[in-house]
């Protein structure tokens, strides 16, 4: 096949948000620049705000989409109420025009993954069933997959980081971050709504900050914004710094020195990646993607959602450990390197491209 025919066509939101799909799509582009023989067409979806009309044109751009000499196509849904239908009928589109496609769940919520039980397993399989290979961010997601009844193959895989975002790092900086430790900074890097844990770790550094010497920054930007900065309003040991960006991003991950995300449900989110590729110890919760991705005692510690008490155990244990701190930061970085990047992640799709197209 000429490589002007190799179009792969890949739903997602706006490339220029910076988070979610968009990012992970966008970090894999800059990678695939090094395949000549794969092109890309994004195919920019949603934004629509409360427009009813907004399904109807997504459904219309792809209907114009598919009129070019499209070879492959990926959607990019989440298991929630909205994106499951949206992309589910993107999926009976390309179906009956027998054009291959993938699916790549990014987000998985358990209370709709009940209603696919009860009442939408035929749509599953008549729209993302049709799909030649499913990839999903846990096993748990796959063998509810498999128990729906789909007969292809589900992989497992993790998200990426940019490469272009660690670069420039090496583990000499982390060394020389690991050899000040006062304070000992903790950095909690997401969307600010309490489903993050954020407010259970604002109460955990509470108590450790009456015996150590501690700061936490907590970077993002969400719905309890407001409600955080009233919460740790005159707590000099806590700072809020709002959504950060590129090197302002690039610089938390550089001086902090362990990451802390105790959210109630995920997938595998890009932040935790991230962190580890600046060899930061991983502190999160035991639940979605997360429970079979993080090697405790190697990559950091698992704790139960919304314990204040536990995050407070396990981020004392590594203040206090300074040897365990250098030997997860030095595993974390390396693990990264080799398994998490966007160049990593390219190899090894490529390589189900090949198959497909």
């Amino acid at each position: 096949m000429k490589t002007e025919e190799k179009k792969i066509l890949v739903t997602l939101s706006k490339l220029s948000l910076t988070s979610g799909v968009s990012s992970f799509w966008n970090a894999l582009f800059q990678s695939f620049t090094k395949y000549e023989n794969i092109n890309f067409k994004p195919l920019e979806i949603g934004g629509h705000g409360y427009n009813l009309f907004g399904p109807l044109l997504d459904q219309w751009r792809l209907h114009k989409a598919l009129k070019s000499n499209i070879a492959l196509a990926c959607i990019n849904p989440s298991l929630i109420n909205r994106s499951f239908f949206r992309d589910g009928l993107f999926a009976k589109q390309l179906a009956s025009k027998n054009i291959p496609f993938f699916v790549f769940f990014h987000g998985w919520e358990l209370e709709f993954q009940d209603k696919v039980d009860e009442k939408y397993k035929k749509f599953f399989l008549n729209s993302f069933g049709k799909a030649k290979k499913i990839f999903v961010l846990s096993p748990d997601f796959k063998n509810k997959i498999l128990e729906w009844g789909y007969e292809g193959e589900v992989i497992v895989e993790v998200t990426n980081v940019e490469m272009n975002l660690v670069n420039e790092f090496s583990f000499t900086t982390r060394a020389k971050v690991l050899e000040y430790r006062e304070p000992f900074k903790i950095l909690f890097l997401a969307r600010l709504i309490k489903e993050k844990g954020v407010f259970e770790l604002i109460e955990a550094v509470k108590t450790i900050s009456k015996r150590e010497n501690i700061e936490l920054i907590i970077a993002g930007d969400g719905n309890d914004f407001t409600l955080l900065e009233e919460m740790v309003r005159g707590e000099k040991n806590i700072r809020i710094t709002g959504d950060v960006q590129g090197e302002e991003k690039i610089n938390l991950f550089k001086e902090s020195h362990i990451y802390v995300l105790p959210s109630y449900t995920e997938g595998l989110p890009i932040s935790v990646l991230e962190a580890m590729s600046f060899g930061l110890p991983v502190i999160t919760t035991n639940v979605g993607g997360l429970k079979y991705f993080v090697q405790e005692e190697k990559m950091g510690y698992l704790v139960e959602v919304k314990s204040s008490e536990a995050l407070v155990e396990k981020i004392e244990f590594l203040i206090n450990n300074s040897n365990k701190m250098a030997e997860i930061s030095k595993y974390n970085f390396e693990y990264a390197r080799n398994n998490l990047t966007s160049d990593e992640m390219a190899k090894r799709l490529s390589e189900h491209f090949k198959e497909l197209v």
